[in-house]
């Protein structure tokens, strides 16, 4: 692979691995919702999720951003810009609900996300920016729950176990890093406002 792509692997592809297979427990046949499919850790979840055999359903907020999230191996893929999008959501599950939800902005999402959970349904908390209200008896009625991790916490042995499935992953190329822009080491500051920019597409690599 590419330097930029290198670049790209460790902590999108580490966090996806953590969140799907570690911390959710995440098993071949369940229904996965990934918030923010087209950015950095959102496409490498979807490539995690389609490699062990999940369904996968993810969000984008533009058209380019969903075409990207279909490319790399969604079922459906919704705009969360768009009104009644929950509602499509739970539509192609059949009313059912989602198993996880991988969710990158807590604040805006989790108290919504709750409602979308199967039974038994997990969310893990990837993002979040600011503090959030949800109602309990959404997970009470479901006996869901909240999970939550900093990719720094990792274990040695959790950190060996996600090395080990990153490196097959790459080998056998179900893991395929996106580059969405390069910049150049010196522009870092303008890396740091565009990550935290709407409209993601893969990863911001600094090159030297």
């Amino acid at each position: 692979m590419s330097f930029s792509q290198g670049a790209a692997v460790w902590v999108p592809y580490g966090t996806a691995y953590h969140a799907i297979v570690q911390a959710a427990q995440a098993r071949a046949g369940e229904t996965v919702l990934v918030h923010g499919a087209s950015g950095g850790v959102g496409v490498a979840a979807v490539q995690v999720a389609r490699s062990l055999g999940l369904r996968v359903i993810g969000t984008a907020g533009t058209e380019r951003g969903l075409d990207l999230v279909r490319h790399e191996g969604a079922h459906h893929a919704f705009n969360h810009h768009r009104d009644g999008y929950r509602d499509e959501i739970l539509k192609v599950t059949g009313g059912a609900g989602v198993d996880l939800i991988l969710e990158m902005l807590a604040n805006v999402n989790l108290g919504h996300d709750l409602t979308l959970l199967a039974p038994h349904g997990r969310v893990v908390v990837i993002g979040s920016r600011s503090e959030v209200t949800i109602n309990p008896r959404d997970l009470m009625t479901r006996r869901a729950s909240i999970r939550a991790f900093t990719l720094w916490g990792l274990t040695d042995a959790e950190t060996a176990e996600v090395n080990a499935a990153l490196v097959a992953g790459l080998e056998n190329g179900t893991l395929r890093p996106v580059v969405g822009k390069e910049l150049p080491l010196a522009d870092a500051a303008r890396a740091h406002v565009e990550v935290m920019a709407a409209g993601a597409h893969g990863k911001i690599v600094l090159v030297p």
